[in-house]
């Protein structure tokens, strides 16, 4: 008698979970239905697409806004977006294909596989550049990440890509000992791309599409941006939500999948090699190879596979595999937990969609763990984007009013910065609506008046203008509060302005540049090297392009090319013994490394 009131106890309890769950799904998901085309109104990006799958089962697939406001064409769960670097994750599956049919060695040296390229010479042994250290981002490379072209460009081949023509990033080169550190390098998944062509006698785009996308049942997914893609894809569209030129990419690889969220989903589920069905879903890799992909690579910091990104949430044993994307126009996010079944996916078609998915992600993370993810989830609307819609509706008479009443009235409502201001009105440069950018930068030199940066700005937008008066005497402001603004000196002499009586840059002598130079360690993994070259100090960050730093006095120091400062501190004797970078409203500190 008693097993049998247990047995029809467990079975109520079974039961009422079931329902408790189902309940509970659904109230989240509602409640997603309410926030998410109100964030899709607050930071000005047209449409998005999301899928969520819970224990296997697929709870919500859904697209919300538009996918071209002037037709009024509204976004569907068939809509085409690119999805940027999760590029990177599919293109890994082509490599771990050819890798199962014994086409390609994970730790054969790349150039084992190329004929049409080779790495440029460097310090470093090329043979330690590994198809798996490519595949993670361990392979000592440089070149982060792609622009994209415009349809009017002629696009690079691969080889030129790798060689520089890549609209501005730079050749792909060893710029540190493989093997050793984790540094992202988009230009390395260029590699692996060739490798593809290399080994199989095909294009990139074809051979993935029959080995990879067609299998998994990615029908109207592709890496070939052809009619059929666009006619069902959405416009992209900048950080107000404007539209802006489709762009195209050499490197496909590395950032140039189109897909849909119903395509999308199905990759997803071909990730999830625990899953009971999963030889549904992928028909294209073996189990163990997915979860191999899924372990971190060595010197990765366990923040990276092959192909996919390592995210375990704070305080919690809630481990999660993926990829982020971003081109311009463009922000998605994916992000799978195998070991309970569990998906997220959100694709958006705005230059600011990256602040959809995140809060959405983090309501996500709350409602499967309880945990909250803290202040990277509470992001606001750029004051900006308040301001633009003031101004299209009214014009810029009342922009500073407007808003001096935002800042006192609704100060938690939105994001306030010289960064913000002046990118908005480059925003109205880059249109050639030169008023409205004069009127923005204008307000920006009232809020931030010690700032070089904003004068120099507000001199560029009254000297298109012409106002060349007005523009020399910003430009005047701009050096005397910094006087390594090389640009501003520049525009000067090139009006036949007299820069003589303007502040000068701080002379040091020779003899004590060697006191600055040696590494100054800012984080565990980032270095700045202070360097001499012809006289000049040369601070070189880690995995990133050297820059000069400019004295201002003698221990404070300017850097033309990111804005930035840095000041060296000296102990009581009088021996620098750190570096503090300031840049962007932050400081960091750098402890001298001993040699």
């Amino acid at each position: 008698m008693f097993k049998k009131i247990t047995l029809v106890f467990l079975l109520m309890s079974f039961v009422f979970y079931g329902q408790t769950k189902s309940q509970d799904v659904d109230s989240f998901t509602k409640e997603l239905d309410q926030k998410i085309p109100k964030l899709l109104q607050d930071f000005m990006v047209p449409g998005t697409a999301i899928a969520i799958i819970e224990n296997g089962e697929l709870v919500l697939q859904k697209a919300y806004g538009y996918s071209d406001l002037v037709k009024g064409e509204k976004v569907t769960t068939k809509t085409g977006f690119n999805i940027g670097s999760i590029s990177k994750t599919i293109a890994a599956w082509g490599i771990m294909k050819l890798v199962e049919e014994d086409k390609i060695d994970l730790d054969a040296p790349a150039e084992n596989y190329l004929t049409r390229w080779e790495l440029p010479e460097s310090d470093f042994d090329s043979k330690k550049v590994t198809i798996r250290r490519l595949l993670s981002h361990t392979a000592g490379l440089s070149l982060h990440g792609y622009p994209g072209w415009t349809p009017k460009d002629r696009l690079s081949t691969i080889e030129e890509s790798l060689n520089g023509r890549n609209n501005g990033p730079g050749r792909v080169e060893m710029i540190m000992e493989p093997g050793t550190k984790w540094k992202y390098s988009g230009g390395g998944y260029t590699i692996l791309q060739l490798i593809i062509e290399e080994v199989t006698g095909q294009k990139f785009e074809d051979y993935i599409q029959t080995a990879v996308l067609n299998p998994i049942g990615m029908k109207n997914s592709s890496y070939k941006i052809d009619e059929t893609i666009l006619k069902n894809s959405s416009l992209e569209h900048d950080g107000f939500g404007e539209q802006i030129d489709f762009e195209l990419f050499t490197a496909q690889a590395a950032a140039g999948l189109h897909t849909t969220i119903e395509d999308f989903t199905r990759f997803a589920y071909a990730s999830l090699f625990a899953h009971k069905d999963n030889k549904t879903y992928n028909k294209v890799l073996k189990e163990s190879t997915v979860k191999k992909m899924m372990k971190p690579a060595a010197a990765s910091n366990d923040s990276y596979g092959l192909g996919y990104q390592m995210h375990t949430i704070h305080n919690t044993s809630y481990s999660l595999k993926g990829h982020g994307g971003a081109n311009s126009g463009w922000h998605a996010f994916f992000r799978v937990n195998p070991d309970t079944n569990d998906g997220f996916i959100m694709i958006t078609n705005g230059g600011a969609g990256q602040n959809i998915y995140t809060q959405v992600f983090c309501d996500w993370i709350q409602w499967k763990t309880g945990e909250s993810m803290g202040n990277r989830c509470e992001v606001k609307p750029s004051v900006a984007v308040k301001l633009k819609t003031i101004i299209d509706s009214e014009g810029i008479i009342n922009i500073v009013s407007a808003y001096e009443e935002l800042k006192v009235n609704k100060p938690e409502d939105y994001s306030f910065s010289e960064s913000i201001l002046n990118n908005f009105g480059y925003y109205y440069m880059r249109r050639k609506e030169i008023a409205k950018a004069e009127a923005v930068f204008k307000l920006n030199v009232d809020q931030f008046p010690k700032s070089s940066n904003v004068y120099d700005s507000y001199a560029e937008a009254l000297l298109e203008n012409s106002k060349k008066e007005q523009a020399i005497i910003n430009y005047k402001k701009s050096v005397v509060l910094n006087p390594a603004n090389t640009n501003a000196i520049n525009i000067l002499k090139s009006l036949n302005v007299d820069v003589d009586g303007l502040p000068k840059t701080f002379e040091i002598d020779a003899e004590k540049l060697n006191d600055y130079l040696g590494k100054y360690q800012l984080a565990p993994e980032f270095i700045v090297t202070i360097l001499l070259k012809e006289n000049k100090l040369i601070a070189q960050p880690t995995g990133q392009t050297p820059v000069t730093i400019i004295p201002m006095s003698e221990d404070r120091f300017f850097v033309e090319e990111v804005k930035a400062k840095v000041t060296f501190n000296r102990d009581a004797n009088g021996v620098i013994e750190s570096m503090t970078l300031h840049q962007n409203g932050r400081d960091t500190v750098g402890h001298k490394l001993k040699e």
